[in-house]
């Protein structure tokens, strides 16, 4: 290997890095401000809408949940197969398009879901994995906002 190609490869694992770097301090400023969202609005629904409005907006606009009698997001046919409190199927529909899905519990026995696709790399340029990890995070903070947790099996 020449020291000219070398060169040229540490160049773009570097950039790749400040590149990487950009892109999960936005989904850091996403979760910011949903916390910030949540601080002012205390009902579970209304936290719930929030999320699925920020992750349409900022991650995926093919997104769905179901929390108790609330249901968001199913509008999109894609979308409303997957959103029952049922895992999506394994072939994660479109080729290329990975799926999220995970249970959502809440306090006094409330429970359901929040189901997302993605293709990458999506408005936010985030890769697959890296698209996923912010994913676990809003679903952590939904979990959190609803009274109880977040359980995802990815």
């Amino acid at each position: 290997m020449s020291t000219r190609n070398h060169t040229e490869e540490k160049f773009s694992v570097a950039l790749e890095s400040i590149q990487s770097k950009r892109r999960i301090e936005r989904v850091q400023e996403a979760a910011n401000a949903l916390l910030d969202r949540y601080a002012t609005q205390d009902d579970p629904e209304e936290r719930l809408k929030l999320t699925v409005e920020l992750i349409r907006r900022n991650f995926t606009p093919k997104i769905a949940a179901v929390f108790g009698d609330l249901t968001l997001g199913v509008d999109d046919p894609d979308v409303s197969a997957d959103a029952r409190h049922e895992p999506p199927a394994s072939s994660g529909g479109a080729p290329g398009q990975v799926v999220f899905h995970c249970e959502i519990h809440g306090s006094q026995g409330r429970s359901g879901s929040l189901t997302a696709f993605y293709t990458e790399p999506g408005s936010l340029g985030l890769t697959n994995t890296e698209w996923l990890a912010a994913m676990q995070l809003l679903a952590g903070i939904t979990g959190l906002g609803v009274g109880g947790r977040a359980t995802c099996p990815q």
